[in-house]
This record gives structure tokens, sequence and C-alpha cells, in this order.
């Protein structure tokens, strides 16, 4: 076990108690202010996505490669998932992509054209960097060295996050029972989390998207 990763799983382990005890020690109505859609919580995980982008894009430039640009794109999309989509814009992110939004003749042509442009921009990004990461992980054993382990670490935290989400319910009152309000810090807790172990894996010297191709 590296050393980064032993660091990285106390302070995971600090990060989830606490998230676990909030319930316990606050008040359920300050709970509930940190758990909610477009909280606290979540409104620092859109800052911590978008720092992981912008650090990326910078690296991105010194580097002149292609592959880190898509992570910075789908850093910046996780980070618009979080803030969420205007809805005088977007009123669904699911319409996005479904073909009845860019077939749909009371939408003006040019906002199909930018929109359907920026979600196959995504849809790329998103998929060349699953492939280029899972080939990583198998090829390379790259979940032996530190920016492979907190990858793989904030894909599951994100991956249990939208199962608390489902627990959750997405309530809309504080008046909520203890198991519903331990979901709600759950969820936006552990996505915060994933963002931040995203953040400290592409801040290391090391990370195997800025090597030469293998």
């Amino acid at each position: 076990m590296t050393v980064q990763l032993k660091w990285g799983l106390r302070f995971l382990a600090v990060a989830v108690l606490a998230l676990c005890l909030a319930p316990l020690v606050l008040d359920r109505e300050t709970v509930f202010r940190l758990g909610e859609e477009s909280g606290l919580i979540e409104q620092g995980s859109v800052w911590i996505w978008l720092a992981a982008a912008v650090w990326t894009l910078g690296r991105t430039l010194q580097a002149r490669r292609w592959l880190p640009l898509a992570f910075a794109l789908v850093m910046v999309l996780m980070g618009v998932r979080e803030a969420g989509l205007p809805p005088e814009l977007v009123p669904s992110g699911k319409a996005l992509l479904s073909w009845r939004h860019y077939a749909d003749a009371s939408i003006d042509p040019l906002r199909r054209l930018i929109t359907g442009g920026l979600v196959l921009a995504f849809l790329v990004s998103l998929i060349a960097s699953v492939v280029a990461t899972l080939r990583y992980l198998w090829r390379q054993q790259g979940w032996r060295r530190p920016d492979g382990q907190f990858f793989v670490l904030a894909l599951v935290l994100l991956v249990v996050a939208q199962l608390a989400e489902g627990w959750a319910g997405h309530r809309d009152t504080p008046d909520t029972d203890l198991w519903v309000l331990w979901a709600l810090m759950l969820e936006e807790g552990l996505e915060a989390l994933g963002a931040v172990f995203t953040l400290a894996a592409s801040t290391l010297r090391g990370w195997w998207v800025f090597r030469p191709a293998r």
C-alpha cells in the first residue's frame, strides 16, 4: 500500500465518520441544510470539480496532449451536474440525451446545434476517459499506483453516493427520519469526497495521462 493511499484512506475514514455523526450531534434542520440538493456540501463539490478541471487544463496546455483534455471536460461536466442546469435553458438534463430535444422545431436551431455539439464533446470525452483509465488499471497495473488508486476510490465513492441518493429519496423537508438524514449526508458527502480524490489524483506529479502512451 502506497503512502498516499494510506493517508487517503485515513482521510476518508475521518470524513465518513463525520458524515455519520452529523445527524446525531447537529439539529435536523442544520443537517438538512448541509445535505439537501444545492446545500453547502453540494456547492463545495461544484468548486472542487471545477478546481480539478482548471488544474488539469493548465497541465494539459503545458503537456500539449489531448487525453488530459478529455478528463478536464468530464470534470467540468461533473461540476455542472452538481450545480444543475438552468431550467430556462434546459428543462431537464435528460432532455439533452433525447433525440426529441433536437428534433423539436420550437427550439432555436442554433441553440440545438450548440447544445448538441457540447453533449457530443462530453460523451466522447467520457468514453475516452473511461476506456483509457480501464486500460491503465488493467494493462499497466495502475491500481498499484497512487493515481490509479485515487481514481478507483473516487469512482467507488460516486457509485455509493448514487445508491445513497435512491435511499434518501430527495426529501424536501427537514422533518425526516434519522436514516434519511444519514442518507442525505452520505449522498452529498461521498460525492464531494469523490471530487476530492479526483482532484488529488490530478495533482499528482506522476499522473499517468501526462506520461507517454505505452
